[in-house]
């Protein structure tokens, strides 16, 4: 029971995750559409997840793929923000 638990309780935290990342895409518009915004902080989460990816990835015994997914999406999501916001 605590493992369906944990498991429904990580998928619910990575599905938020995942969300929060899916928000920057109408930053991403608007900065190529020349409506340019700061760089700072999808640089800073864009380096923040790529932390927890590297650590979801050498996980012992096994890799934490709750963690890996929605951090992907915000290392790739972050990142693309940042360059477009110049």
């Amino acid at each position: 029971m605590k493992n369906r638990i944990h498991n429904f309780v990580g998928s619910i935290g990575a599905l938020i995750g995942t969300m929060v990342f899916i928000a920057y895409i109408p930053q991403i518009i608007a900065n190529l559409s020349g409506d340019k915004g700061q760089p700072r902080q999808p640089i800073v989460a864009a380096f923040s997840c790529l932390l927890w990816v590297v650590y979801g990835l050498t996980n012992d015994p096994k890799r934490d793929y709750i963690l890996i997914i929605p951090n992907t999406a915000g290392v790739v999501l972050g990142t693309l923000t940042f360059i477009t916001s110049f």
